[in-house]
C-alpha cells in the first residue's frame, strides 16, 4: 500500500482487523502489520500520520516501537497511540514516558474507536499525559519555630552502614541503615546520599520534626547503598515540598535516567510518580555556589563507577563527604588519588569518609575501592582535621568489631597529630557546630 495514513501494528489478529476495519470504514487508509519486528522498518518507508501499536507483542514491544519512533528526527512528529489491555497506571506512564500521544485500554469502545482516532490526528483530543506537579497553595500552618538557631549547624547521620549481601535481625547500638545525612542551618537542609536512612528523615520532615519546604539532595553515586531509600524519600510524594536533586552522571545511566527508573519505571518499587517539584543538576568535577552560604567543590573518587567526593563550605563550616573512597596509603608516581584528596579536604573541620573494613580484612579487600579504618584516620591527622568521622561500616560487623575499629582509628591518628579527633556516630546522632551568624 501506497502512503497509508495510519499504520496499526497488532499481532492478534481478530483486534488487528477490526481495527483496520474500523478506520478504513470512517476513511483512512490504513495498512495492518502484526509481526512487530517488521513495524519500524515500515513506518520509516511509508511515513504514516499515525501508527496504533499493541504493547504486548512477540519480538519487540509496542514501548520500544514508540520510543524508536519518537528518538528518530525523521519519524518523531508521528502519533502514536498505544492500545493494550494493561492498564496498569505505571504502564501509562511509561508509555508517555517514551513520547506516546494517547494510551487507548483494551477492549476499547468500537462506537467511539474512529472518532477518538480522528480526535487525536487532528490534536482535538485532550492530552492524557501526566502534568508536571505543582505546588500546593501555602498552607497556613501553625509551625513551631525551628530549633536550629542561626548560629548552628547540626549535622545528623541517619545511616552509616552498607549495604548486607544477607539480612539480619541483628540488633546494633550503631544502627542497620545505609547512608544518608543531613546538614541544616536555621533556613536550609541538605541530604548527602538516599540510603534506607533517608526513609526516616524524610518521615521527619514532613511531620515537621524538621522544618524545610526547599530540600537540596546531593548523591555521591547510585550504587544501592546510597540510592535505595529514594524511592520511599516522603518529601518527593508531597506537593508541598520542591527537592533539588544533585549528582554525577555514570557513562552506563544518565543522572535523569537513574532518576526516572526510580519513579517512572515498571520495576520502581513504589511505581508512583513525584508529586513533589523535582530539579535535577548534573555535577562534574568542579566547584559550585548552590547559595550565598552554601558552597560545594567535588571530585572524583577512587571507587568503581562515576562517584563523587563532596567538599562543603557551609557558614564557614568546612566538611569533607566521602562515603565511597579508597584511600591507598602507598602514593607513588603512578597513583596520586592520596595526594589530590589530601589538596582537596585538608583542613576540614569534618572529614566524613569510608571506613568500610578493619586492618586485618583490609589486607585481604584492598584495590577494591573501600578504605581501611587505620589509613583512612592516618590521612585525616596528617591533614590537619580536626573531626574524623568513620562512615559507610561494613553491615557484617558486630558492635565489638565496630568498636575495635574506632580504637584502631584513635591510635593511628594520634601517632600523627594528637588534635584530631575520631567520631563513630550511631543513627540518629547530632553534632552541633556552632558559626558565625548569617
Amino acid at each position: 500500500m501506497d502512503n497509508p495514513d495510519i499504520i496499526v501494528v497488532d499481532d492478534d489478529p481478530m483486534v488487528g482487523q477490526l481495527s483496520r476495519d474500523l478506520l478504513t470504514d470512517d476513511g483512512w487508509k490504513v495498512m495492518l502489520i502484526d509481526d512487530s519486528r517488521a513495524a519500524f522498518p515500515a513506518i520509516k518507508q511509508h511515513m504514516p500520520k499515525m501508527v496504533i501499536s499493541d504493547i504486548m507483542m512477540p519480538g519487540i514491544t509496542g514501548l520500544d516501537i514508540c520510543k524508536l519512533i519518537k528518538t528518530d528526527p525523521a519519524t518523531k512528529k508521528i502519533k502514536v497511540i498505544i492500545v493494550s489491555g494493561k492498564s496498569y497506571e505505571v504502564e501509562k506512564q511509561r508509555a508517555f514516558q517514551l513520547g506516546a500521544d494517547y494510551f487507548l485500554q483494551k477492549p476499547y469502545n468500537v462506537e467511539t474507536f474512529s472518532k477518538t482516532v480522528r480526535s487525536i490526528m487532528e490534536g482535538a483530543a485532550t492530552s492524557q499525559a501526566p502534568t508536571p506537579p505543582s505546588l500546593a497553595p501555602k498552607e497556613e500552618e501553625n509551625i513551631p519555630p525551628n530549633p536550629v538557631k542561626p548560629d548552628e549547624i547540626v549535622l545528623t547521620v541517619y545511616g552509616l552502614r552498607g549495604l548486607p549481601s544477607k539480612l539480619t535481625e541483628t540488633p546494633s547500638k550503631f544502627g542497620r541503615q545505609t547512608m544518608c545525612l543531613s546538614i541544616e542551618t536555621d533556613k536550609n537542609i541538605f541530604i548527602f546520599d538516599a540510603g534506607t536512612g533517608i526513609v526516616d528523615l524524610g518521615k521527619d520532615i514532613v511531620s515537621r520534626k524538621r522544618y524545610y519546604k526547599e530540600i537540596w539532595l546531593f548523591m555521591s553515586h547510585f550504587h544501592l547503598d546510597n540510592a535505595i531509600g529514594l524511592p520511599y524519600f516522603e518529601p518527593i510524594h508531597d506537593p508541598r515540598f520542591i527537592i533539588h536533586i544533585a549528582g554525577p552522571n555514570d557513562p552506563e545511566k544518565s543522572l535523569k535516567e537513574i532518576i526516572r527508573s526510580n519513579f517512572y519505571s515498571s520495576f520502581s518499587p513504589i511505581r508512583s510518580a513525584p508529586k513533589a517539584k523535582v530539579d535535577l543538576y548534573q555535577v562534574f568535577e568542579d566547584s559550585y555556589e548552590i547559595l550565598p552560604d552554601f558552597k560545594i567543590s567535588t571530585m572524583y573518587a577512587n571507587h568503581p563507577t562515576s562517584t563523587l567526593i563532596y567538599f562543603i563550605n557551609v557558614r564557614g563550616l568546612k566538611i569533607a563527604y566521602a562515603p565511597d573512597s579508597e584511600i591507598w596509603g602507598d602514593a607513588t608516581a603512578l597513583q596520586d588519588y592520596d595526594e589530590r584528596l589530601s589538596k582537596f579536604s585538608q583542613g576540614s573541620d569534618i572529614f566524613i569518609h569510608d571506613c568500610h573494613y578493619n586492618d586485618s580484612d583490609y589486607e585481604k579487600m584492598a584495590k577494591r575501592g573501600h578504605s581501611s579504618v587505620s589509613i583512612a584516620a592516618e590521612f585525616a591527622a596528617k591533614n590537619g582535621i580536626k573531626n574524623f568521622m568513620l562512615y559507610n561500616i561494613n553491615p557484617d560487623y558486630s558492635d565489638e568489631q565496630i568498636d575495635k575499629m574506632l580504637e584502631a582509628a584513635k591510635a593511628a591518628a594520634a601517632k600523627e597529630n594528637p588534635q584530631t579527633q575520631c567520631l563513630l556516630p550511631h543513627e540518629k546522632k547530632e553534632y552541633i557546630f556552632k558559626v558565625s551568624r548569617i
